[in-house]
Order: C-alpha cells, then sequence, then structure tokens
C-alpha cells in the first residue's frame, strides 16, 4: 500500500463520517492509526461503512462520544470509554453502543457457571462491535446485537472453519429465521439464538464461494475492497 493509497483511503473514511456521523475532518484524522498499518486502515474504513449503512438504510443516528484518547482502538480488551466510540439511537432512543477491538464473553464460558477467574477460551475478540448501550467490562454473548470481523488478506478455508466456530459462541442455532432488531441492514433475520447477527467484510472476492454455507448460520459475508 503506497502513501498515496493511506491518503486516498484516509480521505474516504473522513467523507463518510463527516455526511453519517457529524465528524469534523480535522476529528477524523486523529481517529485513524498514525501508523499506516493495513488491518486497521481496513478496519477504520469498514467501520465507516457500517456506520453509513447505519445510517442510510436503517434511518438510525450516529455520534461520536470522545474518550479522552483520540485515536481509535487498536487492541483488543475490555470496554474501555477512554477510547472514542459511537452511540447509535434510533429515533431517540439508544439502541446500542458501537466499539472497536472489544472482547466479550463466550458461550462456553457461561455454560462453565462463568467462573471468576476467565482463561484465555473465555472471551473472543471482536473487530467491531455493536453492544447494548451502558456495559462494563466484558459483555455477555447476549449483549452483543451486531458482530463484525475484518480480513484484508486472501480468503482461505481455515478463516471460515474459524469463523463458524466464532459463531458457535456468539449464538445458537436455531433452524428457524428469528427477527433482528434490525428492518433492512445488515438483516431482518437470522437463524440464531441470541438474534445478533455477525458478518464478516473481506477484500477477496473469492468470499462469495461460501456465501450459503455462512448464511444457514446466521453469518453474512460480505466482499469490501479499499
Amino acid at each position: 500500500m503506497t502513501v498515496a493509497d493511506v491518503a486516498r483511503i484516509k480521505g474516504q473514511i473522513t467523507k463518510i463520517l463527516q455526511a453519517n456521523a457529524g465528524i469534523s475532518p480535522a476529528r477524523t484524522v486523529n481517529l485513524l492509526p498514525t501508523r499506516s498499518l493495513q488491518g486497521k486502515l481496513y478496519e477504520a474504513h469498514v467501520l465507516a461503512t457500517i456506520i453509513e449503512n447505519l445510517v442510510s438504510q436503517e434511518g438510525l443516528q450516529i455520534t461520536l462520544i470522545g474518550g479522552s484518547v483520540l485515536t481509535l482502538r487498536q487492541k483488543g480488551g475490555q470496554i474501555n470509554r477512554a477510547y472514542p466510540y459511537f452511540e447509535v439511537r434510533n429515533g431517540g432512543v439508544l439502541l446500542g453502543e458501537l466499539f472497536m477491538d472489544t472482547y466479550f464473553a463466550t458461550i462456553s464460558f457461561q455454560m462453565r457457571g462463568a467462573p471468576i477467574r476467565k482463561t484465555n477460551g473465555d472471551y473472543h475478540e471482536l473487530d467491531i462491535a455493536l453492544l447494548r448501550p451502558n456495559l462494563i467490562g466484558y459483555p455477555q454473548h447476549t449483549d452483543v446485537i451486531l458482530a463484525v470481523e475484518c480480513k484484508n488478506t486472501s480468503i482461505k478455508k481455515s478463516i471460515i472453519r474459524e469463523l463458524l466456530g466464532f459463531r458457535r459462541e456468539l449464538a445458537f442455532y436455531t433452524g428457524e429465521m428469528q427477527p433482528t432488531p434490525f428492518n433492512v441492514y445488515p438483516t431482518n433475520q437470522t437463524m440464531s439464538y441470541p438474534n445478533s447477527v455477525h458478518m464478516l467484510y473481506c477484500s477477496d472476492s473469492r468470499i462469495s464461494r461460501y456465501t450459503e454455507n455462512c448464511l444457514q448460520f446466521g453469518i453474512l459475508l460480505q466482499h469490501h475492497r479499499i
């Protein structure tokens, strides 16, 4: 990725966030990674795209909540409001909060009785997560409204296997469609309980080979290049 590519992509992100979240261009420059890391830049572009779609297709209102650190989070952990995040409202009612690089407590963790001392398998990281509002610590799998993973890389079957396993820690397969909290975007129904929506954004067009299989388990695959 060249310097020109980085500048172009940052420009796209700036325009999208200014149009859909009312963020000034100067503020957006500080939000993006200071180092031109392709993966994080890709995540930021996907985040901006999701915000744009939630506004244009769902009619939701998105507001940046500042935090004391002026750069989007670049390392996973518990909910940390020192970093910027976004409030997502529907007609003034707070629907959820949009975070980056946030751990959630898994289904298997809950099935083990939610022990006080967590092991590495008790939580997993979401690249982008729309969560129920006013949470602290590790959100539960039931708190996840929208879970998004970002892969700016060639698609491999191992990624799909990982994705399917990840979904198993977010929701159970129901075999019947359940309504989601959304009307249009990303989808208004899913075959999972809880009824969270799980998405993978990937830069490789060959991701379409796996679309139908993943959809059975409530996973939406999206080809997304920057």
